[in-house]
C-alpha cells in the first residue's frame, strides 16, 4: 500500500487529536480529585429528593474521586435550591438533583418568583421518573376510582403549593374528568401533607410511587389510583386511571401532557454555561452509575429505584412544553387550572 502526504498528514493529525482528547480527559478526572462536590437538595429531610441525593453521594465520590457532600436548601417548592444553583460557578462544582416537573410548570405558568430559565441549566441525567399514586384516608369515603369520579362533594387534596408536582397533577385530573375538587397548600413538606391525610384533615394526596408506597406499606394510607397509562411496579394492583375509565379525547390530552412533563422526572443539573469537558465527565460518570447493575440494585432496595435518561431527551421535552408547540390559547388555560381553579 502507498501512502499519499495529505493521507499521512490527516492520519497524524487524528492521532494527534485522539491523544490530545485522552490527555485532556485524564486532566478533567485529575481536577476532581481531592475536591468538594456540593450536590445540592431541595427537598425535606426524609423526602425522595432528600434520600435521592444521599444515595447519589457515595456512588458520585467513588467515580470522580471527591468529596460530594449534600447541602440542603428547602423552601418555595424546592425553588429556593433551584435559584441558588442557578447563580452558581460553571466549573462543575456544583449540581442539583432538580425537580424537573414542578420547575417547567413554574415557568409554564408565569411564576414570578424564579429566577432562572430551566431550559438553560446544563443537564446531566435524569435519575429517575416514577408514576403518581393517589392514596387516601382509609376510613374516608373513597374506596375506588369509581368512588372519587362518582363524588358529590369536593375532594380534598393536600400539598405544598401550586406546581409541586401534587396540585398541579389533581388539578388536571379534576379538569379532566369534570369532579369538584379542593386543594389546600402550604403543607411544608410530603410528609407534613401526607400526615393531614392520615389524621384525615384532607383526603388524600398524591406522592410518586415510592413515596406513596411507603404509606400503603404501613397501612395509613390507601392507594387508589395511579396517574399514568402504566401501573406503578411498586404498587402493582393499583389500577391506572387510563384503564379505569372510557376518557374522552378532551381528558385525554390533560392526562397525557401531564404525563409527558412527568417524564422530567428528578433530574440532575448543573448551573449554565458548565464547561464542556467536566460535563462530557459527569454525564459519563452519572450514566455508568445509573445503569450499574450494583447501583440499581441498591437503589431498588432502597423503594428508590433508578430509571436513567439521556440528557438530550430531557432538553427535548422541556423545550418542547416551554417552546412554541403550544398554543397560546392552551397555555393560558393550563395556566388557569392550575393557578386558580380549586383554590
Amino acid at each position: 500500500m502507498v501512502f499519499r502526504p495529505k493521507m499521512i498528514a490527516f492520519t497524524l493529525a487524528v492521532a494527534s487529536a485522539l491523544c490530545a482528547g485522552g490527555a485532556s480527559a485524564d486532566a478533567i478526572q485529575d481536577f476532581y480529585k481531592g475536591k468538594v462536590v456540593r450536590l445540592v437538595n431541595g427537598g425535606a429531610a426524609g423526602s425522595g429528593y432528600d434520600l435521592y441525593s444521599r444515595m447519589l453521594a457515595p456512588w458520585l465520590e467513588k467515580k470522580l474521586g471527591a468529596t460530594v457532600i449534600v447541602e440542603s436548601r428547602p423552601g418555595a417548592g424546592m425553588m429556593t435550591a433551584m435559584n441558588h444553583t442557578w447563580i452558581q460557578p460553571p466549573d462543575g462544582l456544583t449540581m442539583m438533583l432538580a425537580p424537573g416537573e414542578g420547575a417547567v410548570l413554574s415557568k409554564l405558568v408565569d411564576d414570578q418568583s424564579l429566577r432562572f430559565d430551566f431550559s438553560k441549566y446544563t443537564m446531566i441525567a435524569r435519575v429517575n421518573t416514577a408514576p403518581r399514586v393517589m392514596i387516601v384516608y382509609p376510613k374516608g369515603p373513597y374506596h375506588s376510582v369509581a368512588d372519587i369520579l362518582n363524588t358529590q362533594k369536593p375532594l380534598q387534596i393536600g400539598s405544598n403549593g401550586k406546581v409541586d408536582g401534587v396540585s398541579d397533577t389533581t388539578a388536571m385530573f379534576c379538569h379532566a374528568m369534570k369532579i369538584p375538587c379542593k386543594i389546600t397548600i402550604g403543607y411544608k413538606s410530603s410528609a407534613d401533607f401526607a400526615l393531614a391525610a392520615i389524621r384525615g384533615e384532607v383526603d388524600g394526596t398524591i406522592l410518586v410511587e415510592d413515596s406513596a408506597a411507603r404509606y400503603a406499606q404501613g397501612e395509613q394510607l390507601r392507594g387508589v389510583m395511579v396517574m399514568a397509562r402504566e401501573r406503578s411496579k411498586i404498587m402493582p394492583d393499583v389500577p391506572t386511571i387510563y384503564e379505569s375509565v372510557k376518557l374522552s379525547d378532551e381528558a385525554a390530552w390533560w392526562l397525557d401532557f401531564r404525563e409527558d412533563v412527568r417524564k422530567i422526572g428528578r433530574v440532575l443539573v448543573g448551573p449554565p454555561g458548565m464547561e464542556p469537558a467536566k460535563l462530557a465527565l459527569l454525564r459519563k460518570v452519572t450514566k455508568e452509575i445509573l445503569t450499574d447493575p450494583e447501583a440499581l440494585k441498591e437503589f431498588a432496595a432502597k423503594q428508590q429505584p433508578a430509571l436513567y435518561g439521556e440528557p438530550d431527551e430531557m432538553s427535548a421535552i422541556v423545550n418542547r412544553i416551554l417552546g412554541d408547540s403550544l398554543p397560546e390559547a392552551r397555555r393560558q388555560e393550563i395556566k388557569r387550572v392550575i393557578m386558580d381553579a380549586y383554590y
